[in-house]
């Protein structure tokens, strides 16, 4: 067999076995490995794409009118308590066949109801979505979940990278407006695929590559030496002396992961994606982007280089792209268009299907790779699909539909449910916010504020459906 079609294999599921000895490298202390995926769509993930038709029965029973033809339906909801639905037709929801095709429905949940109203909706939250902080002049008010999640020491472990940001957009080679550190503090997304892929297996692509990730290597180690030489004859104040030395940490830090990116040569042989040069992937349409960056974020997490990953697709305001393939229309055009054409409202949810799609390869791939601690990558993995800006193109952030997949091994309540919280302005409704300190739950930390929400904060802590 080619090592082109055996590492295809290896990434989307049939060869995940061979694989197994290298796998994920982290041990927590109690709950074994833990991982978390965020894949966010730009301008458009609206809640009828995720509603099935168990759910749709239930909810017209309790509202004062049916659905019917309505897209998204916050105002509407009349039940004063989560509605904890098992639902096993999850896949005739107009965007999730997939969940079906893949045998995913038992590993999938469903949440509808949860608002944000702090991050203020529009064509994009920005940071907000995963931050439940507001942006504001393109500054994001907080750190994101991922920033949060990839700080701490079981999670980020000794492994090469805290975290991996992988996303699609238009003409630029980073996105700032999507993920962040702190507040203040926006978090680099890499949009360009071909940039990710050098940094993250440059250290066994082509001979170029190489040469080029040996080089960076190099000027890391000139960079270090010079530091140190400045540091031994500097005679400044004590702040510009502590930059220095955080400069210096910052290059050490960055020597050792090129270090250890060397020590995992054979297992990111093992686990690296089809080149640039040969994988069509690399120079398709924004559909196309978005599966090369989710192939490397699957590689990352089973080659044991991260364990937190966040792909977007149109995140941060670039809610213009154009997915050729559905459309000739732009995202957002399309949406403008989507009220009184049904050929571009079917566009529209199509692109949310096509992401699903690609969501539910992710978790197939980590459902068919055995875990270190026991059961598949998939048991110690959450997988959160989420929308940037809320339950429309012109978002009020008064729901954000969600999907999650995986995540049993961490103490998620089995999948094959929906759950729908009371709608805004209800006591019982919940935030997103709520969902983030759920993750931090399930991360073994008692996490039970989150966001900047201030006297608006419903609740405080998890969302009690979702745990076991």
């Amino acid at each position: 067999m080619k090592r082109r079609t055996l590492l295809r294999g290896a990434m989307w599921g049939t060869g995940a076995a061979f694989l197994a000895p290298l796998l994920n490298r982290l041990r927590a202390d109690e709950g074994g490995s833990c991982r978390f995926v965020f894949v966010v769509e730009g301008n458009g993930y609206e809640p009828v794409t995720v509603l099935c038709p168990s759910v749709r029965s239930a909810l017209d029973a309790t509202m004062d009118e049916p659905i019917g033809s309505k897209r998204w339906w916050y105002r509407d909801y009349r039940h004063d308590s989560p509605m904890v639905m098992a639902t096993p037709d999850l896949d005739g929801a107009r965007s999730l066949g997939a969940l079906g095709r893949e045998g995913l429905i038992d590993q999938s949940t469903v949440l509808l109801g949860l608002s944000s109203k702090v991050v203020g909706g529009g064509h994009s939250a920005s940071h907000g979505a995963l931050s439940s902080s507001r942006t504001v002049g393109g500054a994001p008010g907080g750190p994101t979940i991922d920033a949060w999640l990839a700080g701490l020491p079981a999670i980020r472990s000794d492994l090469p990278f805290d975290a991996i940001r992988l996303g699609v957009g238009t003409g630029r080679a980073l996105d700032f407006g999507t993920c962040a550190f702190a507040a203040g503090r926006a978090a680099p997304m890499t949009l360009y695929p071909q940039t990710a892929y050098e940094v993250l297996f440059g250290a066994v692509a082509t001979a170029e590559a190489q040469e080029a990730f040996m080089r960076r290597g190099n000027l890391l180690d000139f960079a270090r030496a010079d530091v140190a030489a400045a540091q031994a004859e500097f005679r400044g104040s004590s702040l510009e002396r502590a930059k220095l030395e955080a400069y210096l940490s910052s290059i050490e830090q960055l020597q050792a992961r090129h270090g250890r990116l060397l020590e995992m040569e054979d297992v990111l042989r093992a686990n690296a994606p089809e080149a640039p040069d040969t994988n069509p992937l690399y120079t398709g349409e924004p559909l196309d982007t978005l599966a090369a960056q989710m192939e490397l974020a699957t590689a990352a997490l089973i080659g044991g280089l991260t364990n937190v990953a966040v792909i977007g697709s149109g995140t941060g305001g670039d809610f213009g792209l154009t997915y050729t393939s559905v459309s000739s229309t732009g995202r957002h055009d399309m949406q403008h268009g989507s009220g009184g054409s049904a050929t571009l409202l079917e566009a529209c949810h199509t692109v949310t299907e096509r992401q699903v799609d690609l969501v539910a390869r992710m978790a197939r791939t980590l459902a068919d790779t055995p875990d270190e601690s026991g059961g598949s990558m998939l048991d110690h993995t959450l997988i959160v699909y989420i929308g940037d800006n809320g339950e429309q193109h012109h978002s009020t952030a008064s729901e954000f539909a969600v999907l999650l997949l995986g995540g049993s091994a961490l103490g998620l309540q089995p999948g094959g449910r929906t759950i729908v919280y009371p709608g805004l302005n209800n006591a019982g409704n919940r935030q997103l916010s709520n969902l983030w300190n759920t993750v931090g739950h399930l991360a073994g930390q008692e996490l039970n504020n989150f966001g900047t929400e201030g006297p608006a904060r419903i609740a405080s802590g998890p969302l009690s459906e979702l745990l076991a």
